[in-house]
């Protein structure tokens, strides 16, 4: 997935990154469409003003078929041109919460005429510019939602609102819908389990020590059973130290953890397109794509079957020195991921704890070297286009060519 932060969302920059990656050759599956696209938050109109033709860009976009992603809410702005309406007949919660999108009133999931309306105005939605596959399902933290009523839970409203997000867009767009929200941030569950497989660990700065935060909660998900989730490559949030936001080394260590994972997703604030840094970040970030894209059937069939059995699809290793691992992982059983949290440098390496292995030890994707299990090697971390990554011997991996 693919997105620009909400300072570049109108229809030509949409249209210019969608026309942008192909030209490069790097391929995606959606594009989501950040906040500010609708006349209020959050009034599922798309904003005349910004999006000139919101149909046919989609269309557009559907026709090469790839996925719909808009970002949304559960507030409705005072200023928004459908609060009267709610706050009227009673649809929103009588407390006024400020946020970071202006001053706003929380939908009432437990008035059922209040849903009705909501799901009528996604409808309308759907029948003005056709079928969005997704709702990025943002702003539910526990700090907003613990000011609305002493009877209302964080946990009773999160689930109302992520189920309900959820379900109308099955009925509305059908079995392939999704919506994108959190599973663990800030090591708090955020959505249930059973309707997030588009999953975002919070908002990190495009610094390492943002890349390990959010591997951690990452981490997280996966021993809580989450089994669709990611993080922005890059950081969401720009580091003011670097000119683009975040470091060319910094990205693209970032790039390899995100083909590596379930949902390979690259969006936020500051520069997050490959091309604006240079052509060699542009030809590593689609070697990485690629990979990402060839594993798709081995992530599928273990990620049905974590689905099925409440295992996750990220795990860390359960040696006796998992203190001193670093953020290494198994993706699904048969790859072993260590990640690099400092930029290349000649002749760099980084001692990994290699897990122990029933199959006769790990073979090193890049340099095809076979190394046996239950201790530490040293491995070159010189190159920006590679990371130390192991598939274990033996093992049957479903890919595309």
């Amino acid at each position: 997935m693919v997105w620009l932060s909400n300072s570049h969302t109108n229809q030509i920059e949409v249209e210019t990154l969608f026309h942008d990656y192909k030209n490069y050759n790097i391929r995606f599956g959606i594009i989501n469409i950040d906040s500010r696209w609708a006349t209020g938050f959050n009034t599922f109109v798309f904003n005349s003003h910004n999006f000139s033709d919101p149909k046919q860009l989609l269309d557009e976009i559907r026709a090469d078929n790839v996925k719909i992603v808009l970002w949304m809410t559960s507030f409705v702005d005072v200023d928004s041109p459908n609060y009267e309406y709610a706050q009227t007949h009673g649809y929103l919660f009588n407390k006024t919460i400020k946020w970071w999108h202006g001053e706003g009133r929380l939908l009432n999931y437990f008035n059922p005429e209040a849903v009705d309306w909501w799901h009528q105005q996604i409808s309308n939605l759907t029948k003005a510019v056709g079928p969005i596959h997704a709702f990025k399902a943002d702003g539910s933290d526990p700090y907003i939602i613990e000011l609305l009523d002493p009877n209302i839970t964080w946990l009773k409203y999160r689930t109302a609102y992520y189920n309900d997000t959820f379900q109308i867009l099955r009925q509305l767009v059908g079995d392939d819908a999704l919506i994108m929200s959190r599973p663990v941030d800030a090591d708090l569950d955020f959505s249930p389990r059973d309707v997030v497989f588009m999953g975002w660990v919070g908002d990190e700065d495009g610094t390492y020590k943002g890349l390990q935060t959010a591997l951690r909660y990452m981490l997280e998900s996966g021993r809580r059973g989450y089994v669709g989730f990611g993080s922005d490559i890059g950081g969401y949030r720009a580091d003011p130290n670097a000119t683009l936001g975040r470091t060319k080394e910094l990205f693209l260590r970032w790039t390899a953890i995100g083909a590596l994972s379930s949902f390979m997703e690259n969006g936020g604030n500051g520069e997050h397109r490959p091309w604006i840094f240079d052509n060699e970040t542009v030809e590593i970030y689609r070697s990485w794509v690629n990979l990402h894209y060839s594993i798709v059937p081995y992530l599928y069939t273990f990620g049905t079957k974590a689905a099925m059995s409440g295992k996750g699809t990220l795990m860390m290793p359960c040696d006796d020195i998992e203190t001193f691992l670093k953020y290494t992982y198994f993706l699904g059983p048969s790859f072993y991921v260590a990640p690099v949290f400092k930029d290349p440098k000649p002749n760099d390496t980084e001692r990994v704890w290699l897990p122990k292995s029933s199959k006769g030890g790990w073979m090193n994707i890049f340099d095809l070297k076979t190394y046996s299990g239950s201790h530490f090697i040293d491995q070159d971390v010189s190159r920006l286009d590679q990371i130390p990554l192991y598939v274990e011997n033996g093992q049957i991996i479903p890919m595309y060519d």
